[in-house]
């Protein structure tokens, strides 16, 4: 990986991380796919930035949990779905395109279909090992 790249992968982290952080705060700002992203990016970049979001700790059950087992809480999954809905109804009202606010309806729907087939905890055998 160049500089260059490496560099990027740490600056997406670090936002990513800023921005979850003012979404703990902020009602609507997703902080789990923020905290993911973050992962995500460290991953490729640092494992010392890695290493410390997932062993945060606040954050690092539900980072490990995903990294190990990609477990989405029944919670998050309810949360994130009713905030989609309420995406596609603000942005109807904001925009009043019926093509547009399909699409993202679709978009969101294969999202949350994507989400709600992933398992909303850690398998038993594992989770006694841990």
């Amino acid at each position: 990986m160049n500089i260059f790249s490496r560099y990027f992968y740490i600056g997406l982290g670090w936002i990513c991380v800023g921005i979850a952080f003012i979404g703990i705060f902020t009602p609507g700002i997703p902080t789990t796919p923020l905290l993911l992203v973050a992962l995500w990016a460290f991953a490729k970049s640092s494992k010392k930035l890695h290493r410390w979001l997932i062993n945060h700790k606040r954050f690092g059950p539900i980072l490990k949990n995903w990294e190990k087992h990609k477990v989405v809480p029944k919670n998050a999954k309810i949360i994130m779905v009713i905030f989609q809905i309420f995406a596609v109804i603000m942005f109807y009202s904001a925009t009043r395109s019926i093509l547009f606010t399909s699409l993202l309806f679709i978009t969101l729907v294969l999202v949350a279909w994507y989400v709600i087939s992933l398992p909303s905890s850690v398998p038993s055998s594992d989770s006694q090992s841990e």
